[in-house]
């Protein structure tokens, strides 16, 4: 009877213990509960119902660089950018480079852009998202 109770006290304890996740400083991590966004976890410890929640990618809220060419590759632009508010973009962050990559092609399209154009063009296009441009430079293809 000891041993039924033992072991009835601690199912609990390692339940618990499964559920626990600790996100790095500088990082997030999203959590997909049956394959669909949940939420987005800021660092520090947190919990998550195991066998339900799935933690997804852990990404880098700083020093993300990004090398995107044109349409016609005659213009290629090189940038770095952060995720201020992680919150803000959500599921996109499982993606977020991609993402970014995509915004910079499509800004990138209008040929006549300046770096500081295209920094500014950059930053209305992800800010909604939580995200910030903080350096972009032009290259010829």
């Amino acid at each position: 009877m000891n041993d039924f109770l033992l072991i009835a006290a601690a199912l609990p304890l390692a339940i618990a213990a499964l559920g626990l996740r600790r996100v790095p400083a500088q990082r997030v991590m999203t959590i997909r509960r049956f394959g669909r966004y949940r939420r987005t976890l800021a660092p520090g410890w947190h919990w998550v119902a195991p066998g339900i929640d799935r933690a997804g990618l852990e990404v880098d809220l700083i020093n993300h660089h990004l090398h995107v060419s044109g349409a016609d590759n005659s213009r290629q632009a090189e940038f770095y950018y952060q995720i201020v508010e992680p919150e803000k973009a959500g599921e996109t962050l499982d993606r977020v480079d991609d993402w970014v990559a995509s915004q910079a092609r499509e800004a990138l399209a209008d040929s006549g852009q300046s770096p500081d154009q295209l920094k500014t063009e950059l930053n209305r296009r992800v800010g909604g998202m939580g995200l910030r441009v903080i350096r972009c430079s032009l290259h010829a293809g």
